[in-house]
């Protein structure tokens, strides 16, 4: 029984090898017509401690993984990434301002809670108090973190309590700045894009500057270097033009002027103001993808072993998760969709159709444009259970 690490990595160690040297032990000491067969004194210890043995060895084999990149996980990969000066992004909340009108001069308390259809709760941070025209506005954060606070403009419309003294609320803006705690999946990406392009200058820098973003999800870039012409995309000559799902629009602005080399044209819709070490105004033009839902719908055939508790959201759990392991530009395949719902115990049979428009599924691969990038959540995915 021998622990080795060679030029193979860590050789795990086999039960059957395991108990032999267990075996050889017992009868070194007590002879070598020691009965060690399973149903005698020195067998039965024989494989409880070759048991152990395995166990003990597994333990080692994690700890030897522990110090990977690839199959480093949890704690031990946030300390992987402590030595590329890498944290994990945490879980944080959504903010933005809701406007109100109502009766002049009432006074809007701190920790007023607002809502949007869905239930999502935001309280207010600062007392608002309505001017003479009874119109007023004030900051207001999610009740709790992840990105599904990040609400469309016009959406949190519903006070928890009424008063009478307030008669219309509404966010002009969407939420932004709700976040995930990041996944060991995308943390692990984020190091290994780290350990081929540091934070610099250079495209590839930018990129993974903008990646390390807290609440960034997707980057994609587009450099025209023609000295004259336009790009295929519209894009002016000598310019890059980012893409970023994600973050805020302040951060992403932030990252490309801290990273971005000087000189560099930027081009883009958006634009964000940040000021240089000598207090000047530089303005940061860049995009947001453009977000395309994806709707599914998985037809199933299950056997006894499948759980019937927790099996639909198991399934909902696959669909959705190979759209998010999706990047900008991929097209979906539909059959890229059944080794997630396979593996899960119990089904037998599956068919699935999908579609950008919820009444016009089919088995149809979905092509997106460059700059598009599939969303999806619990409501756009329907299964059906077909009987046997």
């Amino acid at each position: 029984m021998i622990l080795m690490i060679d030029e193979n990595g860590y050789s795990p160690l086999n039960y059957d090898d395991a108990l032999d040297t267990v075996q050889g032990f017992i009868r070194k000491e007590n002879g070598e017509d020691t009965n060690v067969s399973s149903r005698s004194f020195w067998g039965t210890i024989a494989r409880v401690l070759a048991q152990i043995a395995v166990n003990l060895d597994e333990n080692c084999e994690n700890v030897h993984d522990s110090g990977y990149i690839q199959q480093a996980t949890g704690v031990n990969l946030d300390r992987i990434g402590g030595n590329y000066g890498l944290m994990r992004k945490q879980a944080e909340p959504a903010s933005v301002t809701l406007s109100f009108a109502g009766t002049p001069g009432y006074v809007i308390p701190t920790g007023t809670v607002f809502m949007d259809d869905n239930g999502n709760e935001f309280y207010s941070v600062d007392d608002c108090q309505l001017d003479v025209n009874g119109v007023g506005s004030t900051i207001v954060v999610s009740s709790e973190l992840g990105s599904q606070y990040n609400v469309d403009a016009g959406t949190i419309v519903n006070q928890q309590s009424p008063v009478e003294e307030l008669d219309n609320v509404t966010n002009s803006q969407a939420a932004e700045g709700g976040q995930d705690m990041e996944t060991d999946l995308d943390f692990r990406n984020r190091l290994l894009l780290a350990s081929n392009s540091n934070e610099s200058g250079t495209i590839n820098g930018v990129y993974t500057a903008l990646m390390n973003t807290q609440g960034v999800t997707a980057v994609k870039s587009v450099y025209n270097a023609s000295i004259s012409d336009n790009d295929s995309y519209g894009n002016p000559p000598k310019t890059v033009h980012y893409y970023v799902q994600g973050g805020t629009d302040q951060d992403v602005a932030n990252t490309i002027f801290r990273v971005g080399g000087g000189g560099i044209t930027l081009y883009g819709s958006l634009s964000k103001t940040v000021l240089d070490d000598s207090g000047s105004i530089q303005t940061i033009f860049f995009d947001r993808p453009q977000e395309k839902p994806i709707y599914v719908k998985a037809s199933i055939r299950v056997s006894d072993s499948f759980d019937q508790s927790e099996g639909t959201d198991d399934v909902k759990a696959a669909i959705e998760g190979y759209i998010e392991s999706l990047k900008m530009g991929d097209t979906v395949v539909t059959n890229q969709f059944f080794s997630n719902i396979y593996a899960i115990d119990g089904i037998n049979y599956a068919d699935v159709a999908i579609g950008t428009d919820k009444g016009k599924l089919s088995s149809d691969n979905i092509v997106l444009t460059a700059f598009e990038i599939p969303t999806i959540d619990d409501d756009n995915v329907e299964v059906d259970y077909v009987s046997n």
